[in-house]
């Protein structure tokens, strides 16, 4: 589980298919206590290159992106 996701970054998540999509967090809805990592947040996610916003839960990240290597 990835425990620092801001707006603006670049992730990767798995799908229910286990394929990996990527784009970039709009918004992020903090569950857990004092705003800590949990893992029922929710992490909207703008896909790239389609831009249709998901909603995915912290525990699906895979990884996250450096936007200068992309």
């Amino acid at each position: 589980m990835i425990k620092t996701v801001r707006v603006g970054d670049i992730v990767g998540f798995r799908t229910f298919t286990s394929v990996i999509r990527y784009g970039e967090v709009v918004d992020v809805l903090a569950r857990g206590e004092g705003g800590r990592p949990n893992r029922r947040d929710e992490i909207s996610v703008r896909l790239k290159p389609d831009g249709q916003v998901v909603m995915v839960q912290r525990w699906r990240l895979a990884e996250r992106y450096d936007r200068r290597k992309i």
